[in-house]
């Protein structure tokens, strides 16, 4: 008798629920919404500290150009390369203090120069001058454009300092007597 009602209760069809599959709850749980919100968050301000990150470098490598395009010019001055004077040139908007280039030459001033030895340094639009003294020991207006290192010495008599901003970020580069570029 066991047996037959074990395979009784077994011949029994199922009943399927009235609507299979089960409905599935329409909508967003609370935690969906909290995790979504977490992850758009974090996601912003990883962007955010980059953009931070790639503006400091690039504010940095205004400011590295300069110094090195100086230094390029009074070491070859001090090494006598093509008998003469080196010189940089400051290409830049008196007004609006924007940077377009820098101009490596050789010779005893920009007007002197010889222009067939001229290196054409492009600065981009997002470097300023705010400040270019580099008069030595004479009254400068801020709006200085040259400095030249004499042959052999690299010594210069247009000493003083270039303040640049660059994504606000401000770095000062002095040039002393000597002729060699030192950012602060």
């Amino acid at each position: 008798m066991r047996f037959y009602k074990r395979l009784q209760n077994l011949a029994t069809p199922y009943s399927l629920p009235a609507t299979f599959p089960p409905p599935m709850p329409r909508g967003f749980t609370l935690l969906e919404t909290v995790l979504v919100i977490g992850l758009i968050s974090v996601l912003f301000f990883v962007g955010l500290q980059a953009e931070s990150v790639m503006q400091s470098v690039l504010a940095g490598k205004g400011s590295r150009q300069i110094e090195s395009v100086l230094g390029t010019a009074a070491q070859r001055a001090r090494n006598g390369v093509g008998g003469s004077n080196w010189g940089i040139y400051f290409v830049y908007d008196t007004t609006t203090r924007v940077a377009s280039q820098a101009v490596m030459y050789s010779g005893p001033s920009y007007a002197g120069r010889d222009v067939t030895k001229d290196a054409i340094f492009s600065l981009g639009r997002l470097l300023k001058f705010s400040n270019v003294s580099l008069s030595g020991a004479g009254v400068s207006t801020g709006n200085d454009h040259d400095i030249n290192f004499t042959y052999l010495s690299g010594a210069t008599l247009q000493y003083g300092s270039v303040t640049l901003t660059s994504h606000g970020s401000t770095t000062i580069i002095d040039v002393p007597v000597t002729g060699i570029a030192v950012r602060r």
